[in-house]
């Protein structure tokens, strides 16, 4: 309707209905020019003025809670529009929960239809939820107008995104089968664990070989006799979690359930031991994103360290960099003496198991969690926990938490 030959055909049907004297070719002629003339304003400033924009109520979810997802479009201009369309990218793993009128369901795209008068702002707002632990990107988005016969329309990007993070899910440590304590064995240790001085327990008589930093001076002025403090060893107990994202026998497989029991797992001892005060680091053999290098999450206590934990499994990639007994070996130097190792694997194999046996013989209690149908044969010098296999994690992404 907007090319040279149409108003080349108009100005000859209009020519010819004044040459003939007839009315009705006259005004119809009249009304296609208009008609055309009206098209191609529309075509031409229909996106001109108009924004749109996406908002999350929450950016970090947890594991099956909800969140509110709004979007705002705006024509700020006079010129008003008989249709618009705006095709989003919605995250295929993010459950939507609501549909407004007009909205047309795509596979992984949030469609919105609409109609806007001049100097006109519609808001929609979706209920949406974290049924699935990772990182989700909305965005980006096309905005789609053009004349109200819809002959002719033009499209504009928004390129602005938003990112969802959905946290693991997290249960009692009761819920995975481990023993509502701690699933660390329950004789006391041999060996004296690294003291923690912001954490005093008593006072004793000094002995040869204990440190002056340590001396507890008033009690020793009092009783003229040399006083040291002691600590309490339970309170600088660290936990090191080694995760193993590794869960089918080729590198490249990946088996989703085991995958996501492995890190719920990891999740629910993590909260447990910082629940009790206890620091906690994590190791994994997978990156982040691109990334070539392990993630490792240093040892704290710390309010913020449960966050960076959380954060740092949900974002985890599902593919090794390296086998879990690599990982142990590398980082078994650096581990301080008493600190209790966890491993958690889908596929502890016998290089793995002869690792956590070093580990154990350099003095580090140590707990083998495994997850797969079957219970993983190991040595009883070795205290291991079986988690379950598909059917544990159906039962654990279905509870419902209090």
């Amino acid at each position: 309707m907007n090319s040279p030959g149409w108003y080349l055909l108009l100005i000859f049907l209009f020519t010819l209905s004044i040459a003939l004297r007839y009315e009705l070719m006259f005004f119809f002629t009249v009304l296609l020019g208009l008609a055309s003339l009206a098209s191609n304003l529309w075509i031409r400033h229909c996106l001109e003025g108009v924004s749109y924009r996406r908002a999350l109520g929450n950016t970090r979810l947890n594991f099956g809670e909800e969140t509110q997802l709004s979007i705002e479009v705006t024509n700020a201009k006079l010129l008003p529009l008989a249709w618009l369309m705006v095709l989003d990218h919605f995250p295929p793993d993010v459950t939507l929960l609501t549909r407004q009128p007009g909205d047309e369901p795509q596979s992984h795209i949030l469609a919105n239809l609409m109609a806007l008068r001049w100097y006109e702002r519609v808001r929609r707002t979706y209920r949406i939820r974290g049924d699935k632990r990772g990182e989700f990107h909305f965005g980006p988005a096309d905005i789609i107008s053009g004349d109200v016969f819809g002959f002719y329309w033009q499209t504009e990007a928004a390129p602005e995104a938003d990112t969802l993070l959905v946290y693991p899910k997290v249960v009692p440590i009761s819920r995975l089968g481990l023993p509502p304590a701690w699933p660390l064995p329950e004789e006391k240790a041999s060996f004296r664990l690294i003291e923690d001085p912001l954490r005093m327990a008593t006072v004793r008589e000094y002995v040869p070989g204990d440190s002056m930093r340590y001396v507890h001076w008033k009690t020793t002025a009092r009783l003229q006799r040399l006083q040291t403090k002691v600590f309490d060893p339970g309170a600088s107990r660290v936990l090191f979690l080694f995760t193993d994202v590794q869960t089918s026998l080729n590198p490249y497989g990946m088996i989703p359930e085991y995958l996501e029991l492995v890190i719920t797992a990891a999740a629910s001892i993590a909260t447990h031991a910082l629940a009790a005060n206890q620091a906690v680091a994590l190791h994994t053999n997978s990156g982040i994103g691109n990334s070539n290098n392990c993630v490792y999450v240093p040892p704290s206590r710390s309010p913020a360290q449960l966050t960076q934990i959380l954060e740092t499994l949900a974002r985890l990639d599902p593919f090794r960099q390296f086998s879990l007994s690599h990982l142990l070996l590398r980082d078994m130097q650096s581990l301080p003496y008493g600190g209790t190792v966890v491993a958690i694997s889908a596929l502890p194999v016998e290089e793995t198991l002869e690792a956590l046996l070093t580990i154990q013989e350099n003095g580090h209690p140590v707990v083998l969690l495994t997850v797969g149908e079957q219970p993983t044969r190991a040595p009883e010098r070795l205290r291991v926990y079986h988690l379950g296999g598909r059917d544990a994690w159906h039962r654990l992404a279905t509870l419902e938490l209090a």
